[in-house]
């Protein structure tokens, strides 16, 4: 039997159905942790929010969609829950809270917020949101 047909995101993290269950596992389980509804998943993931049956579809399998910008937003938000554990290694209250906590570096808006203040730009927004934190937690 031959190996499903894969396409590689970077050295690193093959495009496969494989990785759509690790990623997805990570994700559903960050987004639990986070008390984040099916808006806010739905903005994360880049799907259409409408689309509620989908999510819940995706939420079972414990999945993402089988596609780089899904993978690559996962990925930033994987980021930002490593520097959310880095910057606050004692209080997980304040890491499961801190998307849906106002921050100054936002204008005052929750990271959340942020991100879904323009849709077109949810993955821009999502990078900058890691970026931000990576800049806190290293210093440059």
């Amino acid at each position: 039997m031959e190996a499903p047909a894969t396409k590689k995101l970077d050295s690193s993290l093959e495009l496969n159905e494989e990785n759509t269950h690790i990623l997805g596992g990570a994700f559903w389980n960050l987004v639990r942790l986070y008390g984040l509804g099916r808006r806010e998943q739905a903005t994360l993931l880049g799907v259409n929010p409408n689309n509620r049956k989908s999510l819940k579809d995706y939420e079972q399998k414990k999945a993402i969609p089988l596609d780089p910008d899904k993978f690559l937003r996962v990925g930033f938000l994987l980021g930002i829950h490593k520097n959310l554990r880095i910057l606050f290694p004692q209080n997980v209250n304040i890491v499961y809270h801190w998307m849906t906590t106002r921050q100054e570096l936002f204008h005052h808006k929750t990271p959340m917020e942020f991100i879904e203040e323009n849709p077109a730009n949810s993955l821009l927004h999502l990078a900058t949101v890691r970026r931000a934190l990576d800049i806190l937690r290293t210093g440059f």
